[in-house]
């Protein structure tokens, strides 16, 4: 009988030790689920930034769609985390979010997903991979607004379209040739506007506005901008008006 007891015993001291390991196993796997989705949703990024100015935003994921507003160049967007693909063009659209609350789509493609901007303190080369053995025969531009989406070292992966470029390209530059001042950023973003004015006259008046704005006034670019204007009104010297007059006299 006793016998008997014990074994009664050990049969239920056992099945309740195994009930209690499978309530610990199932907690541990739905902490560690839920330790997953947490790591999954910090690693999605909620912020980009623009990479193309005057880039439209759209109520629709596609060319056609209603153009709700436009953003600028080197600003900062937020993510909805909406993601979908244009059948017809293929393009990948991403739902944005602006500082005004304003909502709507615009292609990935244009977009530093997780990036910082910053502007080109002086020209830098662009090497393949963060070394020196990889340099290519591309250059950014001082005053070029680009986006850092990886650092390494004292490198960094850039990603933006060059001045002398046609396209937004990727690679690798030197950090000290980038400032990520927003007064640096703002003033560069204007110059570039400036200087692509029809007239040599209007790029004057342009850069001229730019170093009177005492927004602006901080830049570190504000020295540059002047040489700038001075080498303009150089070159934009007008036709004197007596040269003009004996020009139509040999011409009659």
């Amino acid at each position: 009988m006793k016998k008997l007891y014990i074994a009664i015993m050990s049969v239920a001291v056992l099945f309740t030790s195994c009930k209690e390991n499978a309530k610990n196993e199932t907690k541990k796997e739905t902490t560690e689920t839920i330790s997953e989705a947490v790591k999954k949703e910090d690693a999605k990024s909620n912020d980009a930034i623009c990479l193309l100015e005057k880039l439209s935003v759209r109520e629709t994921p596609e060319a056609k769609g209603k153009w709700l507003t436009s953003m600028s160049l080197g600003e900062k967007i937020g993510l909805t985390g909406d993601e979908t693909t244009d059948p017809k063009s293929k393009k990948v659209y991403v739902k944005v979010r602006l500082v005004d609350g304003k909502e709507g789509w615009t292609p990935v493609r244009f977009l530093a997903v997780d990036g910082k901007v910053g502007a080109l303190l002086e020209d830098a080369t662009v090497y393949k991979r963060p070394d020196l053995l990889t340099k290519t025969d591309k250059k950014y531009s001082a005053m070029d607004i680009i986006a850092v989406t990886l650092t390494q070292d004292d490198w960094v992966k850039v990603k933006g379209k060059r001045s002398e470029g046609e396209y937004i390209e990727e690679g690798w530059i030197k950090t000290s040739n980038i400032s990520e001042n927003s007064v640096d950023i703002a003033t560069a973003k204007y110059a570039a506007l400036a200087v692509k004015k029809e007239t040599m006259t209007d790029r004057i008046k342009a850069l001229k506005e730019i170093i009177e704005n005492s927004d602006l006034s901080s830049s570190t670019f504000i020295e540059a901008l002047k040489v700038k204007i001075s080498d303009y009104e150089s070159r934009n010297t007008p036709i004197d008006e007596q040269d003009v007059k004996a020009d139509e006299k040999t011409e009659e």
